[in-house]
């Protein structure tokens, strides 16, 4: 069968690769841990290995995520705030390959910048241009992850773009440091995760934090929902600031992330009133490779 499109959601860490018949249609998918880290100096060795996977010689690629960084394969620059999502597919760098008979393209991301100074993303873009492909209309996407992104789109464009470091925080704060020796036989409590929301209002993250430890040491939480607390906390953190940040109240917001992130941001969102379409990533940016493949040529 010959392969008419590869897609690469190709981050830091890991990767996964898609392949796409003439009609679209998914017919197989896979991932890996070959990410940017792993292929460093290697990149064109590192693709091939996803060409040999399908025993494939030629193939339409397109990558995306932080293979276009400044560390990745080639640095492509981020797009302007002004250029609408739906045009990503006209603004793809090519770049040579070995011998293999490649027409492979790289995917840029976005930069913006306010009062509050700059900001970018690198791969979510593309999931967000699948989501709006498959019927999302303007308003906020929050995009869960090592570094949460909430972006807001209207008439298809980018007017603003929030990074919050919550899952790198997460990961640090529980396995080393103060808060790490609260975390031993945690258990999940759907309370202190709410507790924890709440509390996020209360000023500045670092004083909040400590809170968590506060809490415990004078008996106000047990130990093992420390970890909910905490965890309410930091999501809690991001939705505090987006609801003060846009400039009328919250009525949706769209959920780009694997059930397990995204069902903790959908329980905010309950909390607040707020209504929550959740998308799986393969969903939406397999929906993005279609409509690449509309626009390649």
């Amino acid at each position: 069968m010959t392969t008419v499109f590869i897609g690469i959601d190709w981050g830091t860490t890991n990767r996964r690769a898609y392949r796409l018949a003439a009609d679209g249609a998914l017919l197989d998918s896979f991932s890996d841990d070959q990410g940017l880290l792993a292929a460093q100096g290697r990149f064109p060795e590192a693709l091939n290995t996803v060409l040999d996977h399908w025993s494939l010689a030629d193939a339409r690629v397109l990558l995306s995520g932080m293979v276009g960084s400044r560390s990745g394969w080639r640095e492509v620059p981020y797009l302007d705030a002004t250029v609408p999502v739906r045009d990503l597919p006209s603004h793809l760098m090519p770049i040579g390959t070995d011998a293999r008979t490649l027409d492979c393209r790289i995917a840029p991301g976005y930069r913006w910048s306010d009062s509050d100074g700059p900001d970018v993303m690198r791969g979510e873009e593309t999931q967000i241009l699948g989501a709006l492909e498959l019927g999302a209309g303007d308003g906020w996407f929050v995009l869960p992850g090592t570094h949460s992104k909430w972006v807001r789109i209207e008439n298809g464009v980018l007017r603003d773009l929030r990074t919050f470091m919550t899952g790198e925080l997460f990961a640090t704060m529980t396995r080393g440091g103060t808060l790490a020796g609260l975390m031993t036989d945690a258990v999940e409590s759907p309370g202190a995760f709410a507790t924890g929301v709440d509390a996020a209002r209360a000023g500045a993250l670092s004083h909040t934090l400590f809170g968590c430890r506060a809490r415990v040491v004078v008996d106000a939480m047990p130990a093992n929902e420390a970890r909910s607390y905490l965890s309410g906390l930091l999501i809690g953190a991001e939705w505090h600031d987006i609801r003060a940040r846009n400039r009328k109240p919250l009525q949706q917001v769209e959920i780009i992330g694997s059930p397990a992130l995204a069902r903790d941001y959908s329980l905010v969102a309950g909390m607040f009133d707020v209504r929550s379409v959740t998308r799986e990533p393969d969903q939406v940016y397999v929906a993005a490779l279609r409509r690449f493949m509309a626009a390649w040529q």
